[in-house]
């Protein structure tokens, strides 16, 4: 009985750990990005490289060592984040599930991806 129920716990955590939670290539990306509702887009990078282009839409808050008390800039609802390469914006997106952000997509590869994809950069 007691094995049966872990069983059970450890689906539960399973499957509610990866509800709204994901990494996506960038057509995916791009897909569920149009297709949310209320979607909040999200650069991680710096204002130097977000000046050589960014994702139309974007909105910008630096991931550093502060990124945690900055969080309350972010509105709670979905979040789609994305920086150069990947790794930072997998940080932020930790950060912010942490803090209660239930649905976090990351775009694999970054922005980096996203060009080499061909998609749009303002």
């Amino acid at each position: 009985m007691k094995s049966k129920i872990l069983v059970v716990f450890a689906l539960l955590v399973a499957c509610a750990g990866s509800q709204g939670q994901a990494v996506l290539s960038p057509k995916e990306f791009q897909k569920k990005l149009s297709e949310t509702k209320n979607a909040f887009l999200l650069d991680v990078r710096t204002p130097e490289e977000v000046a050589n282009g960014k994702i139309e839409g974007a909105s910008n808050v630096v991931f550093d060592d502060q990124f945690a008390s900055k969080t309350s800039l972010i509105p709670k609802q979905p979040i789609f984040i994305y920086c150069a390469g990947g790794v930072r914006s997998a940080k932020a997106a930790k950060i912010l599930r942490s803090n209660g952000y239930t649905q976090v997509f990351e775009l694999e590869g970054g922005l980096n991806a996203w060009k080499e994809a061909k998609l749009p950069v303002r």
